[in-house]
């Protein structure tokens, strides 16, 4: 309620001190040693303190060489150099001669009128003061003097803050201290004085915490993680500006592959790293990160300056190898080949094979041709050998294992051998059937053996006598 009661009342207070200014913009102290004037406006050089006799005669110079008299330009009245509409090139050195002795010399500097002041505030962190900036378009002489002139809301009351120029950002810079938890309405102007004309910029209302604006995050590192094509890790660390360890910044990271124009945004809160797990294979990334009070006081930083970096990638080395030994084995321009022909064949003997680089060459054809052909030749023996092998494989397997019921006779006949004839010591009982002779022709009584022999396992009669 307070906060909308302040800005109803700063209607009237902006109003009102837009007619204060420029008159309340006070007179600076500008460096009087020079005359300064703005291009387009006139400008009287005396020469004289006092009326010029009646016999003196007067000339003047600029920067050592004559002026005189210019219709629509110039003009000498008695002691005095009347410039009616000065030009930059009007700068220089005035010198006024007296019959022929110097007597003064005045420098005159033209200047373009000044530009209105534009003033932006801002605060870097909660313990520091509230820097206001006025960034020119055109560089001030040098002897532009500015000052912030600074009124406070609820303590009515009206003071001014010196304003630098710096030279190296081509600015001016006004400083005012505020309290860590100073959240007043206030209400500034930047004025600033040439020498000749004063201006003031438009009345730029603010509150403390409302112009807090910290810087970029710094030392932003964007590497990838081992074995993980899609992901990236992001680190980095408050801006040195922000001096505080109890108040805290939230983030905002944003993220695009360098060939894309999209932005993907993440936000964290009192964390300075983040995991980027979406990232695109093989593909370097853009990566920015801006900052703001972890409450959402004031506004958002600028945004960082790029980081990029590229996820984790597997490296081919068969690829490599492979592409190392096609470079080594041919040659990789028509001189080279040339070259390599020529220490192969120093005798001169042509060539018909043509010079390899060309997709399209008769060589390329004929080697494919070949190869095709080889490999059909080496297919079709693997076939026929692989039938031959199961024949022989299948006719061994019809074979019986058993051995043939005869064996060959040797070829050289065998010696005959004794044979041992057994008597046996008892002589068998000769039966009555015996006692006759045996009519068998071809054979005497004394060949024919009783084949029931005393030692026959059959011979019962001798085992068991009766």
């Amino acid at each position: 309620m307070l906060s909308v009661i302040l800005a109803l009342l700063a209607v009237p207070f902006l109003a009102l001190g837009d007619q204060l200014v420029p008159e309340g913009c006070p007179r600076l102290d500008v460096p009087g040693d020079m005359l300064v004037q703005v291009l387009g406006a006139p400008i009287t050089l005396n020469c004289l303190d006092g009326e010029l006799e009646p016999n003196g005669t007067i000339h003047w110079k600029l920067d050592d060489k004559p002026v005189g008299p210019q219709l629509g330009q110039r003009e000498m009245v008695g002691g005095k150099l009347l410039l009616k509409s000065v030009q930059h090139s009007d700068s220089g050195n005035y010198t006024c001669y007296l019959d022929g002795r110097p007597v003064k010399t005045l420098p005159l500097l033209v200047v373009d009128p000044p530009e209105e002041p534009v003033c932006s505030c801002r605060r870097k962190s909660f313990i520091s003061s509230v820097c206001c900036e006025w960034s020119f378009q055109r560089k001030p002489p040098p002897q532009t003097k500015a000052v912030l002139l600074v009124r406070q809301l609820q303590k009515e009351e009206t003071f001014q803050r010196p304003c630098q120029y710096l030279q190296g950002s081509q600015k001016f810079s006004c400083h005012l201290n505020l309290g860590e938890d100073d959240d007043s309405l206030y209400l500034v102007f930047l004025c600033v004085d040439n020498g000749v004309v004063r201006k003031s910029s438009k009345a730029y209302q603010f509150k403390g915490f409302e112009v807090l604006q910290p810087d970029p995050p710094t030392n932003i590192t964007v590497t990838a993680v081992n074995k993980s094509p899609h992901w990236l890790n992001v680190t980095w660390k408050d801006p040195p500006s922000w001096n505080s360890i109890y108040y805290r910044l939230q983030f905002e990271l944003r993220y695009r592959a360098e060939k894309t124009s999209t932005y993907t945004i993440i936000q964290r809160k009192d964390r300075h790293s983040l995991i980027i797990s979406d990232a695109l294979r093989g593909m370097r990334h853009v990566v920015q990160i801006r900052a703001r009070e972890e409450f959402n006081h004031g506004r958002w930083s600028e945004w960082s300056k790029e980081i990029t970096g590229t996820p984790w990638t597997e490296t081919n080395s068969f690829a490599a190898e492979t592409e190392l030994f096609i470079s080594t084995q041919v040659p990789t321009t028509s001189d080279d080949y040339n070259e390599s022909l020529s220490r192969e064949n120093p005798e001169g003997v042509t060539n018909t094979l043509p010079v390899p680089g060309s997709t399209h060459s008769p060589y390329t054809f004929l080697l494919a041709g070949g190869s095709l052909v080889l490999g059909m030749i080496l297919f079709i023996g693997i076939i026929l050998r692989y039938r031959k092998k199961s024949k022989l494989t299948a006719l061994k397997e019809s074979k019986p294992d058993v051995l043939p019921p005869y064996s060959l006779g040797p070829l050289v006949p065998e010696k005959p051998q004794s044979t041992t004839v057994l008597v046996p010591f008892i002589s068998p009982s000769v039966s009555a059937s015996s006692s006759e002779p045996t009519n068998t022709p071809g054979h005497s009584g004394k060949d024919i053996v009783d084949l029931q022999s005393p030692y026959d396992i059959t011979n019962r009669d001798y085992f068991f006598p009766r």
